[in-house]
């Protein structure tokens, strides 16, 4: 025994057919960083003051010289796009009669200048010295940093955390304090923190 349905038109299933804004926003989208657009603008042409004065069968035989505005200097502009008449001229050709004193090569170049210079390791402190370290840290630990100790003695602040450690109050105040500057992280702060400890777990066990 065989059942016939009626059929139904695709007006009376709206699921079927795609939503206005969905339509919508696919025919909208357009990047605007396309391959067409990129090299549509590279083969833009210059502006017509740039080649005015070139004839046309030089058009393709020439250098459009267009330099960012900034303080005028004659030693950045070539020659040739100076005037015959133009001062600067002149003070190109008095730069010129000057020769680079180390354009020779038995003349050496002069030493790099270093912001820092390089630290050398010194065996000097005796132990006197190192009595007077201990001495001053213990009294004020605040006034004589690791730093402030180096610099005095000549030595590197991990040789003064070695041989002077922080008073016990000293490291407890800093550990409050460090606790009260964790306490304002936020989430991701805190995220990232706790990430970069696990990751030089990983460091010490070669994972």
């Amino acid at each position: 025994m065989s059942i016939s349905l009626p059929l139904r038109s695709l007006s009376n299933l709206p699921f079927l057919l795609p939503s206005l804004s969905s339509l919508v926003s696919y025919v909208s989208r357009r990047n605007e960083s396309s391959a067409r657009r990129t090299t549509k603008r590279l083969r833009t042409k210059p502006d017509a003051s740039f080649t005015s004065s070139i004839s046309p069968s030089q058009v393709n035989d020439h250098i459009v010289f267009n330099p960012p505005s900034s303080a005028p200097s004659p030693y950045h502009t070539p020659p040739v796009f100076l005037p015959v008449n133009d001062p600067r001229r002149t003070l190109l050709a008095q730069s010129h009669q000057h020769a680079n004193s180390y354009d020779q090569p038995d003349r050496h170049l002069p030493p790099l200048v270093h912001k820092h210079k390089p630290y050398e390791k010194k065996y000097h402190l005796r132990q006197t010295e190192i009595d007077e370290i201990r001495r001053l840290r213990s009294e004020d630990p605040y006034k004589w940093t690791r730093a402030k100790l180096a610099e005095k003695f000549e030595c590197s602040q991990f040789f003064v955390g070695m041989v002077a450690e922080a008073p016990s109050e000293k490291k407890a105040a800093e550990q409050r304090k460090l606790e009260e500057t964790q306490e304002k992280w936020g989430r991701r702060r805190r995220y990232a923190r706790e990430d970069r400890g696990k990751r030089r777990e990983l460091w010490g066990k070669d994972l």
